[in-house]
């Protein structure tokens, strides 16, 4: 008997959105994505922005999970360029793996009628439905958020030096930079060619308005022995009201690498974030980073979030 998804009554919704809240509150607070009320904020924000007209917003679909006459859950679905987002998965009970493969049958269905190519899903470290979900559905990781928190005491000398980036070679940086993201977006599968480099493009004029000036960004060439081996970005962010690094951008010059120095920009990116009082540093990797997943998790950084993606 096939498993049932009906659209969730009107009736209902209340009910149902104040629940919602309450989960990815709680799923961002225990991965450690965002503490405190970072992330009720957080999340009313983005909740106000994806259900802006309430039950009855056109880009979002709430569905009722029904298998054999019993309520499974609810799946909040919304379409945008190409892919199926599947925003959140709610479980009342914990789903058999055949009426997970059963779930996952109707949303490629689903997809296709919506005339979509993806299905993404964001999981939260906690959230072990949600991974059981995509681990049997065979998506595979398009990106990673992690956090290292706090900043671990680090002994040694470093052979790396990190110094403040110049207004003259800020300009050949960001045009690198955006070129580089935009390549990596589309590599991940996540957009097109075209949208990878308007995406990008926009990030860049949002996060570095005023160029190597633009207040909160901290941009750094690194050296060794004169020598400019690599580029460093960090944004200076809030967390529960303490400054937070945020990784945007390092990289190591081609034929520089290979030697340590991606290492050695990370430790230095831990010390200027003490020097900016912050005592935990975050940043986003794709997920086909392999070698840069590697470093960073033997850092100590753990994966908070992360976006799957499948092919339909």
């Amino acid at each position: 008997m096939p498993l049932l998804l009906t659209p969730l009554p009107a009736d209902r919704f209340d009910d149902w959105l104040a629940t919602t809240r309450v989960r990815l509150i709680a799923l961002r607070r225990e991965s450690g994505m965002l503490v405190g009320e970072d992330a009720a904020a957080r999340v009313d924000e983005f909740v106000g922005e994806l259900l802006a007209e309430g039950h009855e917003t056109p880009t979002s679909l709430i569905l009722e999970i029904e298998d054999d006459g019993v309520a499974l859950g609810t799946a909040w679905l919304a379409a945008n360029n190409g892919v199926l987002f599947l925003v959140d998965l709610a479980f009342g009970v914990s789903p058999s793996e055949a009426q997970r493969g059963r779930l996952l049958a109707e949303l490629r269905t689903l997809a296709r009628t919506q005339q979509v190519t993806r299905i993404s899903m964001g999981v939260y470290a906690s959230d072990s439905e949600s991974r059981a979900f995509v681990e049997s559905g065979g998506f595979e990781v398009a990106s990673i958020q992690m956090l290292l928190e706090p900043l671990p005491s680090r002994e040694g000398r470093s052979r790396v030096v990190v110094s403040p980036m110049t207004a003259e070679r800020f300009t050949s940086f960001a045009v690198a930079s955006e070129a580089a993201f935009a390549a990596d977006l589309a590599a991940s599968g996540r957009y097109s060619e075209e949208d990878a480099a308007v995406e990008s493009h926009r990030q860049m004029q949002l996060e570095l308005p005023d160029g190597v000036a633009s207040e909160g960004q901290e941009l750094f060439v690194a050296e060794v022995d004169g020598d400019e081996v690599g580029v460093l970005w960090i944004g200076v962010r809030a967390r529960a009201g303490r400054p937070h690094a945020f990784i945007l951008d390092i990289e190591i010059a081609e034929g520089h690498r290979r030697r340590g120095y991606g290492r050695d920009v990370m430790h230095a990116a831990e010390r200027e974030a003490r020097r900016l009082g912050a005592d935990s540093i975050g940043l986003h990797v794709f997920g086909f980073n392999t070698g840069a997943i590697r470093l960073y998790e033997s850092l100590g950084y753990r994966r908070v979030e992360e976006r799957f993606l499948l092919t339909v």
